[in-house]
């Protein structure tokens, strides 16, 4: 069965899958007492299942890579290295963060952590709009000041 539905599609991890979905329809069908003739119900099964996936194929354009392709394309995520450095430099944000003035680190958090407006942090600390503007900036220059651009 396995070379039959690999010999249709030509893809080995699609043709895994085919042959999981086929024995599930077997065990299905089992479970139901609709089954007379097992070794043809899965052949034909498998068949289907092949010839339906080569027509979805076409109807939705899908591009197939090779195996060995696959397997060649990085992965995205951090190595556990990366991730050690991405928190380290976290840690150091966050005390940057954390030794500005209250008000304005308050202000600072709610712009660009908490995505608030100027004006709705005005309203929320009861100081005007320019106040809270100049917070930000000097916020930021303390920020760049304490980390330093790498």
């Amino acid at each position: 069965m396995r070379q039959l539905i690999r010999r249709l599609v030509g893809n080995k991890a699609t043709t895994e899958d085919l042959v999981h979905q086929a024995f599930a329809k077997l065990l299905a069908a089992a479970d139901t007492g609709d089954l007379n003739n097992c070794p043809a119900y899965l052949t034909t099964t498998a068949r289907n299942l092949a010839l339906n996936h080569l027509r979805d194929l076409k109807r939705h354009g899908e591009v197939g890579i090779p195996d060995a392709e696959l397997h060649a394309i990085p992965d995205a995520n951090p190595s556990p290295e990366m991730t050690a450095v991405y928190r380290c430099e976290l840690r150091r944000v966050l005390q940057a963060v954390a030794s500005l003035p209250v008000k304005r680190r308050e202000a600072f958090i709610l712009n660009k952590f908490e995505g608030m407006s100027y004006d709705e942090i005005a309203d929320r600390q009861g100081i005007s709009r320019n106040t809270v503007i100049s917070h930000i900036v000097i916020a930021l220059a303390d920020l760049d000041r304490k980390i330093g651009r790498n």
